[in-house]
């Protein structure tokens, strides 16, 4: 005869419930924490590895083009990221180039910056052997292979841009072919036995957003046509200053890419998913510059770096 009453048992189920409740509550907390601790882990590499990538390229840039003293109008490939053809052109010597704050979209995330580096390739180039010649808007070389691994380093489609160089290094001159195989713009010097042919590095990074919810920081090097490479996910920004010789810093280096002695990258990156209940209000300052506060749920990470340039600004 003895047992529960119905009341008796819907109290037992109500703290059952309420017990179980919060359970959940505790292990939802805990999960939550163990996905952003994992998503933030991942951010930082991320962080890591997009430096180590520009620091590198960065530490090259005027290798051997850094004897190029002529000021160049080449089309970058769309290096504002817009999407018209008639401005395409920017001038300067064949060292560093840099768009600011981009706004145009291209697939480019807004306010963000954009970085060309130049230099010679540190592989594919030798010195030119008895018979080849370069001068005016023609080159004659008996192999178009410059690293002695199976394959041309140059030609009229994808690697069609070079470096020249004197032998005394006095001199150089960054050139590209035309679908015939000429050089164009011509030559202003000529070279010979000795001298140096390179194929030439055009390195563009940039923040790509074509897809908003994960956007990348992607890698694009013009001198082998290998089209953009996700460098890193999940970078909200990419902000650069250059320190010019004499200490100034300045946003773009247009007209004195010669003085730039060191660069300042700035690179943000956030999670690959929002935090419930987490909202980021705190805006970024760079270079006397304010970055606004995305005012989302994203947690964000950023990452500095002064990079030295070993062959300009010296």
């Amino acid at each position: 005869m003895a047992g529960f009453t119905v009341v008796e048992l819907l109290v037992a189920i109500a703290i059952g419930l309420v017990i179980l409740a919060g359970l959940f509550r505790t292990f939802k907390v805990q999960q939550d924490s163990y996905v952003i601790q994992d998503q933030v882990s991942a951010m930082q590499q991320n962080l890591r590895a997009a430096m180590h990538f520009i620091t590198r390229d960065l530490q090259m840039a005027g290798y051997y083009t850094n004897c190029d003293r002529n000021n160049k109008q080449m089309d970058w490939n769309d290096l504002d990221g817009d999407s018209n053809p008639n401005n395409n052109m920017e001038t300067g010597r064949p060292l560093i180039f840099a768009a600011n704050n981009i706004t145009t979209g291209g697939g480019i995330k807004s306010n963000t910056d954009l970085i060309v580096i130049v230099k010679a390739s540190l592989e594919e180039g030798r010195l030119l052997a008895s018979g080849e010649s370069a001068s005016g808007d023609t080159i004659s070389l008996s192999s178009w292979n410059l690293d002695g691994v199976t394959g041309d380093d140059l030609n009229t489609a994808g690697k069609k841009y070079g470096v020249l160089v004197k032998d005394d290094l006095n001199y150089a001159e960054l050139f590209h072919l035309d679908n015939s195989g000429k050089i164009t713009p011509p030559l202003t010097n000529s070279y010979t036995t000795n001298d140096r042919v390179h194929r030439a590095d055009i390195i563009i990074y940039r923040v790509d957003d074509s897809t908003p919810t994960r956007p990348c920081l992607v890698r694009k090097n013009l001198g082998n046509d290998n089209g953009y490479q996700v460098i890193a996910e999940n970078i909200d920004n990419l902000q650069i200053r250059y320190q010019l010789i004499g200490g100034t810093w300045v946003n773009d280096p247009a007209g004195n890419q010669a003085r730039v002695k060191s660069v300042e990258v700035l690179l943000v990156a956030r999670t690959a998913s929002p935090q419930r209940g987490y909202r980021d209000t705190n805006p970024i300052v760079f270079g006397g510059s304010t970055i606004p506060a995305p005012n989302d749920a994203y947690r964000r990470k950023i990452l500095t770096s002064i990079i030295k340039t070993r062959n300009i600004g010296l």
